[in-house]
């Protein structure tokens, strides 16, 4: 189900929504109407990630929109075309009795809806006034506009595109249609959004594969390592990728030689590439090595493998770690979230001196909190922290008394165990440090 955020007047919103009800789908209409159309910036900053899609009722709201985020790719509106002109054309000469003559228009400046629709007039207009205004412009101002050039008996009528200028000028007793937009051209609208929603289906709903490429070399070129320490950052490193498998709702599989594929669907991995992309730069602090990913779609398994080996190629001419691979053979730009790093650190300077005054590295103090930020805990033991780290009891232990006595790390308790011997002690990172 794709909900679509219907933006613009309370009367224009619900003509929407009426035409809305003749369609039967995945679509579900939630109406966003405003008072003013400069109130649309505030509605779309508001509820952008909330809608799979936003469709504004005119010209006016969209433009308005459309400067305020740089993706429109969601954003539809309805057309002004000659038929709503000419409806209010008609409206306007049939409901004054007086002979309209000179009129005076509002236009939005970047449409061309007046010049073309006059064009194909024979009727007869001895004097017009076109006020083009841009989108930001209040109401008000447009109101002031057409009043005065009436009480100095220069139109006999007006034709506007703001509804509320329409209530104003009627209240005035000053004869005055709204140029609006027609049912029509807001079925068409409608069911574009209803193509664009099935197409984004079917996308989401393609193969997907992520392909990982864990460097091997580091092994040997430390030859000394012991095959237990391999084994363990082996192991390590698979239980990371097993969790990123979960996340993306796929299927992991250890090709072999540092290797890994995760089978899923293109909507869970485009929806989950900020979450490989943090693992990866997670698991190359970790364990020093180089990691890259290739993602690749398709129509078949077979296709999307093909694609995710041609995107972990493209990694290197790329000078990438992530290269995704659409179904039709093309890299596409996938938007990647900030996420921690030394510059993050190096900005602290209360963190960086309480480090320095005892000799830690960042890199020692990153593992530590990367850690703790995968593994959500709350409070954990020196024990804990050796084993995900691969270090000593003893190791860990003197870590945390450096992060204890700089302030960092606070204990909060004991941990019982059902064995002889001392309680554990619990330990918990300070907020402002996470």
């Amino acid at each position: 189900m794709y909900k679509v955020g219907v933006v613009g007047p309370i009367r224009s919103v619900e003509r929407i929504l009426e035409v809305a009800k003749e369609f039967s789908g995945d679509l579900t209409f939630v109406p966003l109407s405003y008072n003013t159309a400069t109130e649309t910036t505030e509605i779309i900053k508001t509820y952008d990630e909330k809608f799979d899609y936003f469709l504004f009722s005119g010209p006016i709201p969209y433009e308005i929109a459309k400067q305020s985020v740089k993706d429109t790719n969601k954003f539809f509106y309805i057309h002004l075309i000659e038929a709503g002109f000419y409806k209010a054309l008609l409206q306007l000469i049939a409901s004054t009795k007086n002979e309209i003559n000179c009129l005076s228009i509002d236009i939005l400046d970047k449409s061309n809806i007046v010049d073309v629709s006059l064009d194909q007039l024979t009727i007869p207009l001895k004097g017009m006034v076109v006020k083009e205004f841009d989108a930001h412009i209040h109401f008000y101002d447009l109101y002031e506009y057409h009043v005065q050039l009436y009480r100095e008996n220069k139109i006999d009528g007006v034709l506007t595109c703001y509804p509320e200028v329409m209530k104003l000028l009627k209240r005035d007793n000053i004869p005055v249609e709204w140029i609006s937009t027609t049912k029509l051209a807001t079925k068409q609208v409608i069911e574009l959004i209803e193509q664009r929603s099935q197409i984004s289906y079917f996308k989401r709903t393609q193969i997907g594969v992520c392909m990982i490429d864990v460097d091997t070399k580091v092994y040997e070129e430390q030859s000394e390592q012991l095959s237990y320490d391999i084994q363990f950052a082996t192991l390590k490193m698979n239980e990371e990728l097993l969790t990123l498998s979960r996340d993306m709702n796929g299927s992991f599989i250890e090709v072999g030689d540092g290797k890994y594929m995760i089978f899923s669907s293109r909507g869970e991995i485009l929806d989950n590439v900020n979450v490989l992309n943090q693992t990866i730069t997670r698991l190359k602090k970790s364990w020093e090595r180089e990691i890259i990913a290739g993602i690749g779609f398709g129509d078949s398994a077979l296709k999307a493998e093909l694609n995710a080996r041609k995107a972990i190629y493209k990694t290197e001419v790329e000078n990438k770690e992530i290269v995704v691979i659409d179904n039709l053979g093309e890299i596409i730009d996938v938007p990647m979230k900030d996420i921690h790093s030394l510059s993050t650190i190096s900005d602290n300077v209360q963190l960086l001196n309480k480090l320095k005054d005892k000799n830690i590295s960042i890199q020692a103090f990153e593992r530590v909190r990367d850690i703790i930020h995968l593994k959500k805990w709350n409070q954990f033991t020196s024990n804990d922290l050796a084993f995900e780290l691969n270090m000593s009891n003893r190791n860990a232990q003197r870590l945390l008394l450096s992060f204890k006595e700089t302030d960092i790390v606070e204990q909060v308790g004991e941990e019982k165990i059902a064995k002889k011997g001392r309680p554990r002690l619990l330990y918990r990172m300070k907020k402002e440090f996470m």
